[in-house]
């Protein structure tokens, strides 16, 4: 059986135009007998490199020695940016009569131009390589400021990171705001200021969990009750490791040599009550000097009038409690502590026993702690101090 003719008929191949390897001297192949398509060709066409060389090859022939060494110096694109004085550097050779006269004189005031350049710049690096170069003063108060900064930002990092994972219950500071700080030995000045904008933070976040405020109420409306305590834990968690770096690199930097102020005159101006009488609920109480107050360990201040008992504890970076103006600091805000005391006759009397029976009272004690601001009054009564 004949095969059937195919009704296809194979498409006729298309012969391909290779361009122009690279090395071959396009040049040749620009037009020559009207200047514009020539300009055309070479702005379109060419390489930048290209018309840079053919530039070298007009200047070498018709110009001094010296001027291409002087032009050499120079960029590469302050030849190879031109096209145009590319056109005019070869029409020139093969026919100069289609080129506009600006051009056959414009191309020689560019190239002594370029040779001028050329040679300011030589002997403004010959003035540069005779003078000896300033020495940099480093500035110690400024790479100690950066290197608190780098310590911040890690600070903030871990704020970052307490946000990230939806602000959880178990999330463990373990030094690290401690350790940031003693990795780069920051300086105790430099922390202040940081200090204070947790500070602020703080009191944004204490706003916002009291709901007065629309704003917060707002701003803060994704954050639950739950997750609004955890914040301002870690961010008092937070200022009081700032806090003990600061007191303790006030310990361990050596004190500088001054008469010792008396301890008296240091709790002066702390505001507090010497003796309380209660009629009513037969309570009667004589508190301690201040001056027990001060460099002790452990202390209970009981508020005669809102019937709150003050719990403090020194942390462990101070070591001790003291007092600053009307103030106590150097406080564990974890370990102490402030709660309303219903029945004031009997659970004073409970407190005033050994330290570990007198915590595990107060702990006991069924109401809500609070954390101590350190602050004094005119009602606050120090009962115990040791």
């Amino acid at each position: 059986m004949a095969r059937r003719p195919s009704l296809i008929k194979a498409k006729a191949s298309k012969k391909t135009v290779r361009a122009p390897r690279r090395g071959v001297n396009r040049f040749s192949l620009m037009p020559t007998d009207n200047w514009e398509r020539a300009k055309f060709f070479a702005h379109y066409d060419l390489e930048r490199k290209d018309c840079g060389t053919k530039v070298k090859e007009y200047i070498k022939k018709n110009f001094p020695k010296d001027y291409l060494t002087k032009i050499n110096r120079l960029p590469d694109w302050k030849l190879d940016m031109h096209s145009h004085w590319a056109t005019a550097a070869h029409l020139l050779e093969v026919n100069p009569d289609i080129i506009p006269d600006n051009y056959k004189t414009g191309i020689v005031k560019w190239v002594e131009g370029l040779a001028a350049e050329g040679a300011e710049l030589k002997a403004k690096k010959e003035e540069t390589e005779g003078e000896q170069k300033p020495k940099k003063v480093v500035n110690i108060q400024e790479v100690m400021r950066e290197k608190a900064d780098e310590a911040l930002s890690d600070i903030e990092l871990i704020w970052d990171e307490f946000i990230d994972a939806k602000y959880p219950k178990d999330f463990n500071l373990n030094r690290r705001v401690m350790s940031a700080l003693e990795k780069r030995n920051v300086l105790p000045q430099h922390i202040a200021a940081a200090i204070k904008r947790w500070g602020h933070l703080l009191d944004e976040f204490l706003e916002a969990q009291a709901g007065k405020d629309e704003q917060l109420n707002e701003a803060y409306s994704n954050v639950g009750k739950l997750q609004m305590r955890y914040a301002i834990k870690l961010i008092e968690e937070i200022v009081a490791e700032l806090n003990g770096y600061i007191a303790l690199k006030k310990t361990v930097k050596k004190p500088r040599a001054k008469k010792a102020v008396p301890v008296e005159r240091v709790v002066a101006k702390l505001k507090h009550c010497k003796s309380f009488k209660d009629d009513a609920l037969k309570l009667e109480l004589t508190g301690l000097s201040p001056v027990k107050l001060h460099e002790s360990t452990e202390a209970w201040i009981y508020d005669t009038k809102k019937r709150k008992m003050h719990h403090y504890v020194a942390d462990e970076y101070s070591k001790c409690l003291m007092v600053k103006g009307n103030t106590v600091i150097g406080f564990d805000k974890k370990e102490s502590g402030v709660k309303t005391l219903r029945k004031p006759v009997e659970q004073i009397k409970a407190l005033m026993g050994s330290k570990p029976a007198a915590r595990k009272y107060f702990k006991e004690i069924k109401a809500v702690e609070a954390v101590p601001n350190g602050r004094f009054n005119a009602d606050m009564i120090i009962l115990k101090a040791f």
